[in-house]
């Protein structure tokens, strides 16, 4: 009795649910380029974001703007710092649930990402609707070169390895040796804009602080083979576990967006062209950081750490 039991519950899921992950791996080999084409933004899904609006709420999250960014231009915004969830970059660009249109109208904004989150079934579709698509050369000059202007993408330039090393506190940025947005932007004639997300790196604690290093050379050879890492992190406990648990830790979550770095387009730029852009920018990051830092509660003494 037990078995005929068991056969008609294998029957009965095979028979109701087998058509709809056959018919989800076709679109699934279909559409497997979308992500370093594009993607599939939609307006609605973007509007509409239940879960970034609880998030906004959670974190007080808001948006600062410190300078108009035409719509003649098109941008590539760097977004610092990584964190261990990248936070404040999807929130302020993949949604626009924080008026990220309304401050800078005009614009369309897109994120892009590791290409190792769109290999998970339906999260992919989650990211590709609210504007996300994989980090490549390709993908970015497929964005930039649309017929209308005002395309904003924004990159968490420390990637992965930054955000393995996150710690509360802490504004260890993965930047020094991170050029290859920089020859985008020339080679486009796209605009560099700095972002940096006060809080981010305060929304959770990695296991053991700063990660010992086993664990960070585990994670990196981790991101160099599948593209992304799960992070190994602790938040707040639902039930008050002493050890904490999964969720983030209830702070002040502030995206302060700069000022324009005006680039000219130079399909060929010489490795010294490139590092004095990349200069410039950090400088205008750094800027941005020290004009802005008391304002979230960040000690005097502390300074940004370019590595």
């Amino acid at each position: 009795l037990i078995l005929i039991v068991l056969h008609s519950a294998l029957y009965a899921h095979v028979f109701f649910f087998a058509p709809f992950v056959l018919s989800y791996l076709a679109w699934f080999f279909y559409s497997r380029r979308w992500p370093e084409r594009g993607c599939m933004p939609s307006n609605f899904v973007r509007s509409n974001s239940f879960h970034w609006q609880w998030a906004g709420d959670y974190f007080n999250h808001r948006i600062v703007k410190t300078a108009e960014l035409p719509a003649d231009r098109n941008y590539i915004v760097g977004a610092h710092p990584h964190g261990l969830l990248c936070i404040g970059m999807t929130g302020s660009f993949a949604s626009d649930m924080f008026g990220i249109r309304e401050q800078y109208k005009g614009l369309k904004t897109w994120s892009v990402t590791l290409g190792g989150h769109f290999l998970l079934p339906l999260r992919r579709e989650s990211l590709m609707w609210a504007g996300m698509g994989a980090t490549s050369k390709q993908n970015l000059q497929l964005i930039l070169r649309q017929k209308e202007k005002g395309q904003a993408v924004t990159i968490a330039i420390g990637g992965c390895n930054e955000g393995i090393m996150s710690a509360p506190g802490t504004h260890r940025l993965k930047l020094a040796d991170r050029k290859g947005f920089v020859k985008v932007a020339m080679a486009e004639g796209a605009d560099l804009v700095p972002m940096f997300h006060f809080g981010e790196n305060d929304t959770y604690r990695p296991v053991h602080g700063i990660c010992p290093k086993r664990l960070r050379n585990a994670q990196a050879h981790i991101v160099k083979n599948f593209g992304f890492c799960p992070p190994s992190l602790v938040g707040e406990s639902m039930i008050g576990l002493p050890w904490g648990g999964l969720v983030p830790i209830r702070t002040h979550l502030e995206t302060v967006i700069g000022e324009a770095i005006h680039v000219e387009k130079n399909t060929n730029p010489s490795q010294e062209e490139v590092d004095k852009m990349h200069t410039a920018y950090c400088e205008k990051l750094i800027e941005l950081f020290e004009t802005h830092k008391a304002n979230y509660g960040v000690p005097p003494e502390q300074r940004i750490i370019l590595y």
